[in-house]
């Protein structure tokens, strides 16, 4: 058994109860074996109303989101002066790379002469964010791995082979809010022993970021048809 066995097995495990999943995902703070995602249905509705169809692959969009007023919100419109000061992004990159591409895209609309809304009332898309670290023997490092995945993720777990569970340090894992899985590969049987608490990533764009790796036109077919 391999470490990629591993995790493919088990990543079937959660698709057959009917989590979205992708596996090598990395958003900062290294790179997760499997991370696993509920879409919120009414949200996802919202998005393709709006024909938002490409996705967002960099942080700096959701920066900007932070700061744009709702075209839905009776609010002026930010102009981009105003932006360069809150997020820190040069003039050019902001207004050639995230701006052009955002307004192309239909996410932000223009008012006027460098003025902006935005049009994203579907964030955030993901009802929850699971990320998962595996290992097949070092389960120390995959508990610090897995620790550093809550900049993005609601909950973190680490998984490995059931018959080295035992040498699992389970009160560290609790205090820091790790869960943990094992899965016994003979059986295909996966079993969860501590559940961790749901809570905030530590990083609200890297959370919405890695959303934005599941929204491929093959998923958008999927989900559309089950809206």
């Amino acid at each position: 058994m391999t470490e990629k066995s591993f995790v493919d097995q088990l990543e079937k495990i959660f698709a057959n109860e009917g989590f979205l999943t992708k596996k090598e995902l990395g958003v900062g703070y290294g790179v997760a074996d499997l991370v696993l995602l509920k879409i919120d249905p009414k949200k996802t509705a919202l998005r393709y109303e709006n024909k938002q169809f490409k996705p967002l692959l960099n942080e700096s969009y959701f920066k900007v989101f932070q700061y744009l007023p709702d075209i839905k919100e009776k609010k002026e419109p930010i102009s981009i002066n105003k932006l360069i000061r809150k997020t820190e992004l040069s003039d050019s990159f902001l207004k050639y790379k995230i701006l052009k591409k955002l307004k192309k895209d239909k996410y932000i609309i223009e008012k006027g002469n460098n003025l902006y809304y935005k049009v994203n009332g579907w964030v955030p898309l993901a009802k929850e964010i699971i990320a998962i670290e595996a290992k097949l023997k070092d389960w120390k490092r995959g508990f610090y791995q897995a620790n550093r995945y809550k900049a993005f993720a609601d909950k973190t777990y680490l998984a490995i082979p059931s018959n080295i569970s035992h040498l699992v340090n389970r009160d560290m894992l609790r205090k820091h809010n790790v869960g943990l899985i094992t899965l016994d590969v003979d059986a295909n049987k996966k079993r969860t022993l501590i559940v961790p608490k749901k809570k905030n990533p530590l990083n609200a764009d890297k959370r919405n970021f890695a959303v934005e790796f599941f929204w491929t036109p093959n998923l958008k077919k999927k989900l559309l048809t089950n809206i």
